[in-house]
């Protein structure tokens, strides 16, 4: 998001989408360890849950990461433009 845009908008609406991207961080780690919890009831394994768990984390880890370095960069932009 350009930084023009970010000083337009509401304190609420920031908060509000930084929620969003907690929530969405979280999901990803968490739903494909409930999937894997499914399958391995479903099929008879033991493995899957923990298989999506570790995926779910790196996933969610990766995400986080990106959003991280995104949120600093638009600090480093807007810090250079006044």
């Amino acid at each position: 998001m350009p930084p023009d845009d970010q000083n337009k908008r509401s304190p609420a609406a920031i908060g509000y989408e930084w929620v969003s991207r907690v929530t969405t961080v979280c999901l990803e780690m968490v739903l494909p360890g409930i999937g894997g919890q499914w399958l391995d009831d479903k099929w008879g394994t033991n493995y899957l849950a923990l298989l999506g768990l570790v995926l779910g984390v790196t996933v969610g880890i990766t995400h986080l990461l990106a959003m991280t370095k995104q949120a600093e960069r638009s600090k480093k932009d807007k810090n250079s433009q006044d």
